[in-house]
């Protein structure tokens, strides 16, 4: 099946990807460290590996034909999770199976306490 993404899916990640970004940048910033700006390019890097890893895990397990360890939750409606490292990730789809395309509607990844 072909995948796409809802506009909402997509920002549902984005939206997550920015907020991990953004704390760092917020904890680094005018922090006096001799090496802030690169403290904080390592963690802009970070933030765009974990936004491709997210990704490409989605688009490989709802490329298969068959999803495994799906929940049906409507009639075209279904629910997967799944872990990208220790990041839990929930993604609900729709199918259209008449026009053999699988949409990402919207994706939920959970927000690992940043402790100091």
């Amino acid at each position: 099946m072909e995948l796409r993404y809802k506009d909402s899916a997509q920002v549902d990640l984005q939206s997550f990807v920015d907020r991990y970004e953004e704390a760092f940048r917020e904890l680094y910033r005018d922090s006096g460290l001799w090496n802030e700006s690169s403290i904080i390019e390592g963690y802009e890097r970070s933030a765009a590996r974990l936004y491709d890893g997210i990704a490409d895990a989605i688009d490989a397990r709802l490329a298969m034909s068959k999803v495994l360890g799906r929940k049906h939750l409507a009639p075209s409606w279904y629910e997967i999770d799944f872990y990208v490292g220790s990041r839990l990730v929930i993604v609900y789809y729709s199918e259209d199976r008449k026009a053999n395309i699988r949409w990402v509607e919207s994706i939920s990844v959970d927000r690992k306490p940043i402790i100091f």
